[in-house]
């Protein structure tokens, strides 16, 4: 079987993902299209994802790409999860992940919605949402006052509350009629979601042009080519597609595909034959590469083994129930965390080093969170450096 470095691997990972110096990008289009998707559950998580990957990026080049020109949408992809990709892909993405009806009707039961209710109240919302966007605030005021329920859903212990008009607008953008974003700058979790309807922002977008099976092999070829060589494992994670429906795509492709080792891994790795090739050439520098990457940035997410991420005692404290928190990056290694705290204009980054790091990195480090407090608008910052004890 072929083998492969895995200091070369990482840093070939790396330059796919535009991480190193002399492969940052110049064009948000570029970048989500070589990464698939940006994870964009979290506001401010694109545009810093962004940040790390290119050259001269300014928040307004996503807002422009996104909100004027419709070459990209948000929509609930891979488990789940909100991202936003090109509009080119996202027919792969939505017929790859999106419910089945007998799912979504079961999901609407467990909230005890009736057929005839939920009938009467998705007509009510495309009408209220036919001249324009509205906020979920806007959305109810425009409705009957008695047609609004407050609903309970128990699973277990927990207890989850939603109004009707949550569960439905939920289930219409299951279904690829509705969509939501945050609006132009929204760098804050807080910022209230507007919602669209589809066909009226983007009108020459058919999310149906692609078979749901025919999706599923393309979505995982778009994924072994911007994060492999990646396990079985990591698959099946990445895209929420059970073990069944990965081997079937996979072999469905087979033929361009190629069992690969990692030295000093044991494991079998699966990668692109033309991506092969690629790694097998390429010359990683010597100059160190930094990042600051955002939580649930696509590199560390697309991943579900980390080994060659991040050091095994460091893991648990990286990644916290399921999620990756803002991670300090060398030459694809995650060698510390990071937080900010910035409100006005003002405001404060720590950087949290595992161990301690060589003067060189610690400056570069220290010069990328000044860059990225630029960014979110704060020229009074404190930047603050803590090591692991």
């Amino acid at each position: 079987m072929l083998a492969l470095k895995e200091h070369v691997v990482r840093l070939h990972v790396l330059h796919k993902q535009h991480l190193l110096n002399d492969s940052q990008a110049d064009s948000v289009l570029q970048v989500v299209n070589d990464i698939v998707a940006l994870h964009a559950t979290s506001a401010e998580t694109p545009y810093l994802s962004l940040f790390a990957r290119m050259r001269r990026f300014r928040n307004e080049l996503l807002d422009e790409e996104l909100y004027v020109k419709r070459s990209l949408i948000r929509l609930a992809a891979m488990r789940g999860t909100l991202f936003i990709t090109l509009v080119e892909l996202a027919p792969v993405l939505f017929q790859a992940t999106k419910p089945s009806e007998p799912q979504l009707s079961k999901w609407m039961s467990r909230w005890e919605l009736r057929a005839s209710d939920v009938g009467e109240l998705t007509a009510k919302l495309i009408d209220a949402l036919r001249g324009g966007a509205r906020t979920l605030p806007e959305i109810k005021k425009s409705l009957p006052r008695d047609m609004i329920r407050s609903l309970e859903l128990r699973v277990g212990n927990d207890v989850y509350r939603m109004t009707n008009v949550n569960v439905v607008l939920n289930a219409l953008m299951s279904k690829g009629r509705v969509f939501s974003e945050k609006g132009p700058g929204s760098l804050r979790v807080t910022q209230a979601n507007h919602y669209y309807l589809l066909e009226k922002a983007y009108p020459s977008l058919n999310l149906e042009s692609i078979q749901p099976e025919d999706a599923k092999t393309t979505l995982i070829m778009h994924y072994v080519k911007a994060f492999g060589p990646v396990l079985m494992k990591d698959i099946t994670w990445w895209t929420g597609f059970d073990k069944t429906e990965v081997k079937n795509s996979l072999a469905a492709i087979e033929n361009q595909l190629l069992s690969v080792e990692i030295q000093g891994f044991e494991e079998d790795y699966v990668m692109l034959k033309t991506d092969y090739e690629q790694c097998a050439s390429f010359k990683p520098s010597k100059i160190h590469s930094f990042a600051l990457l955002p939580y649930e940035d696509p590199y560390p997410k697309g991943y579900k083994v980390r080994d060659r991420l991040v050091d095994a005692e460091h893991e648990k404290k990286a990644c916290v129930g399921g999620g990756v928190q803002p991670t300090i990056l060398l030459d694809g290694k995650i060698v510390g965390l990071w937080s900010r705290s910035i409100e006005r204009g003002k405001g404060r980054i720590e950087l949290k080093f595992f161990s301690q790091p060589e003067k060189s990195v610690e400056k570069d480090v220290v010069l990328k969170a000044k860059a990225v407090a630029m960014l979110m608008a704060t020229p009074d910052v404190d930047i603050r450096v803590k090591v692991e004890q």
